[in-house]
């Protein structure tokens, strides 16, 4: 029984063409929807990691910056930071 069932669905699919591409539009249609829905998430994933460079660039800059205005200091005798390994004066 179960033999004639499968046969006569392969003739169906055989003798009807048509649901067949009607099935293959809808598919193809789901496709085309993810995927313009998963380019836009790129793109917008593609903008939030520009920002974040962006401001780790500028975060960068700034941690360079003080990091120097604190060895300036230290080279002037003016104390101040201790940086890196270094001992407190109290050693």
């Amino acid at each position: 029984m179960r033999v004639d069932l499968r046969r006569d669905l392969a003739r169906k699919k055989m003798l009807d063409p048509r649901g067949e591409i009607a099935h293959m539009a809808g598919m193809t249609q789901a496709l085309e929807e993810q995927i313009a829905h998963l380019t836009r998430t790129v793109e917008e994933l593609s903008d939030v990691v520009a920002k974040q460079d962006a401001e780790l660039r500028r975060l960068t800059g700034i941690v360079d910056l003080l990091a120097q205005r604190a060895r300036d200091r230290e080279a002037d005798g003016g104390g101040g930071f201790i940086l890196g390994d270094e001992r407190p004066p109290h050693y």
